[in-house]
């Protein structure tokens, strides 16, 4: 609702309609702006946090950014969310959760002459290798997709 979205846009979060393409691809452009006037940016790559705690397969909007703002991408592994907030509650419970920062990932000149997608596509399965090697999570071999139940945000 609106306090939600008073409050994450008041921390400088900016919101993904991932059920807008235009919207989610409007979120991207806003988020390679802030790298390049030098900010950080934080994004998760399976496309929203694990709600059971396993490890979904990484979309490429990660990579895109990290290819095109010619930036490092710090790979962050949290694992205990899915208790913090199970599918279906409103209130996050107090509950202990990890999280750990890796080594940044640098891919300057590494995929030169790659075709882009395939640069995306190993970027992504890259990042996502040195989270899975941070958290020890089962890997889900699929992408992490909003059941019915599942709130949107």
């Amino acid at each position: 609702g609106r306090l939600s979205k008073a409050w994450f846009e008041g921390l400088g979060m900016v919101p993904v309609d991932r059920d807008d393409t235009r919207a989610a691809l409007k979120s991207l452009e806003i988020a390679l702006d802030v790298l390049g006037e030098g900010g950080a940016f934080g994004i998760y790559p399976e496309g929203t946090r694990s709600r059971d705690g396993l490890l979904y397969r990484g979309r490429t909007g990660v990579a895109w950014l990290a290819l095109t703002a010619g930036c490092p991408v710090v790979p962050v592994a949290l694992t205990g969310t899915d208790k913090l907030q199970p599918v279906g509650s409103r209130i996050p419970k107090v509950v202990k959760f990890r999280v750990e920062f890796g080594t940044p990932i640098d891919f300057t000149g590494r995929f030169d002459g790659v075709p882009a997608g395939r640069a995306r596509r190993e970027a992504t399965d890259e990042i996502m290798a040195a989270i899975h090697a941070m958290s020890g999570q089962e890997l889900a071999g699929r992408y992490n997709e909003r059941t019915p139940e599942q709130p949107t945000a």
